[in-house]
């Protein structure tokens, strides 16, 4: 029988309601008491369904603003470990505030540099952009900040401690793609960089100072991250199979938009995309939940 049927009787005619109006009633009072209770159900349903709403945004409802930070830059970033955490936001003018967890000021941080550059946020940043106890034993907040210079177009791109302190410094040349892994036959965590030198690309290796706690979070933060070679490339990138079980590579541009895909079988080591209709720029790449960048020439 039907979902809409009203098994009710009606004392003037004894007969059977059927709200899809397969039987007509036989008497005005019957189909007034028949149109009464159909609006009664179906404010009933009405107010089911709402408090149904509202219990589902009370369940999913727990995520309270704790701070508001505004500043006249888009770059922010956050450093977190097993004691604390800490916030760097962008002033502008290449001034950055730096805050603890409970969001009290801590330092700011002014490079010193020509005021010609300017900070330029990176639209995929890359591991350990702010960190502690990568690029020095000590427990400084450690910074790694590009800037152009908005004269003649120079890239620059500073490893800087919270005080202001340079650690290294990269200049034009240098692609803003950078890995930060521990090499195991040498116990060292290394940091690796290319630049571009005439037609040819120069990668160069870094040895890092090694703890056992930097060397953890270098392994934690490296294993969801792809490798491929060569980078930058203009033509052919090589991606090695992480084997995680995914069988598509996707590609995507800074905006977010899928610009290749390929498909690929579970016994292929290398995933060779061909990259040369790209534009020159920094691309994301997929396979599963892994996911790197590369640098197209």
């Amino acid at each position: 029988m039907a979902s809409d049927l009203f098994s009710f009787k009606t004392g003037l005619s004894s007969k059977y309601f059927y709200h899809s109006s397969n039987k007509i009633p036989a008497h005005l009072s019957d189909l007034l008491f028949c149109i009464k209770f159909i609006k009664q159900q179906s404010l009933m349903k009405k107010t089911l369904f709402s408090t149904a709403i509202l219990a589902a945004n009370f369940v999913f409802g727990q995520m309270n603003l704790e701070h508001t930070y505004t500043s006249d830059s888009s770059h922010w970033d956050v450093y977190s470990d097993n004691s604390t955490s800490h916030y760097l936001i962008g002033r502008g003018n290449n001034t950055f505030d730096i805050y603890t967890a409970n969001h009290t000021l801590y330092k700011t941080l002014t490079p010193n540099i020509p005021n010609t550059y300017l900070h330029i946020p990176e639209l995929l940043k890359e591991n350990y952009s702010i960190s502690k106890r990568i690029f020095n034993t000590d427990d400084k907040l450690e910074f790694i900040l590009t800037f152009i210079n908005n004269q003649g177009g120079q890239r620059l791109m500073l490893i800087i401690n919270e005080d202001g302190n340079i650690i290294k410094q990269f200049g034009n040349d240098y692609h803003s793609l950078y890995q930060i892994f521990h090499d195991a036959a040498s116990n060292q965590n290394k940091f690796v960089i290319s630049k571009s030198s005439g037609t040819n690309t120069v990668t160069e290796v870094y040895a890092l100072p090694t703890s056992a706690l930097t060397t953890s979070e270098i392994q934690s933060q490296n294993k969801n991250k792809l490798s491929a070679f060569p980078i930058p490339t203009s033509k052919l990138l090589n991606i090695m199979n992480p084997g995680n079980g995914g069988n598509n590579v996707q590609v995507y541009d800074v905006s977010g938009k899928t610009v290749l895909s390929k498909n690929f079988s579970p016994g292929e080591k290398n995933i060779s995309i061909d990259v040369e209709s790209l534009k020159a720029g920094v691309y994301l790449y997929t396979i599963g939940d892994q996911s790197s960048k590369f640098i197209k020439n």
